[in-house]
């Protein structure tokens, strides 16, 4: 098992699965399973890369002169910024790249479930081996 964690008991996949697919982005699997800095990893992942997406896209968007809000807002600036083609395009690509890495964290998590059940059902038989001898 990866990170020095003690397996323990087996992990129940639909109970990972449901951290998961609800509480993902603040990396609640991986806390289930004792993965605690691949945690802070997907936690970090999950936050920074879409900003490291967005800024330089803002800031190529600057340079080719295209300015998603003016120097100054009023009112009916937000709404106009909310419907711009740029706003809506960042947001896709924002939305592109955090759907890649929950989609790529639910195959990693398939295999560190298996992976942990695995080391904890070799740990209850080494026990068992243990105590039976």
């Amino acid at each position: 098992m990866r990170e020095g964690t003690h397996p323990g008991k087996r992990k129940s996949f639909f109970i990972a699965f449901l951290l998961w697919f609800f509480f993902g982005f603040i990396a609640a699997h991986k806390l289930y399973l004792g993965l605690y800095r691949e945690a802070v990893r997907l936690i970090l992942l999950y936050f920074l890369l879409p900003l490291g997406v967005v800024v330089p896209a803002i800031l190529v968007l600057h340079l080719l002169g295209y300015r998603l809000a003016p120097e100054e807002l009023r009112a009916g600036d937000i709404e106009a910024l909310l419907k711009s083609p740029a706003f809506a395009a960042l947001t896709g690509v924002v939305l592109a790249v955090l759907t890649a890495i929950w989609i790529w964290d639910f195959r990693v998590l398939m295999r560190q479930v298996r992976e942990h059940n695995e080391a904890a059902a070799r740990e209850e038989e080494g026990s068992r081996k243990k105590g039976g001898a």
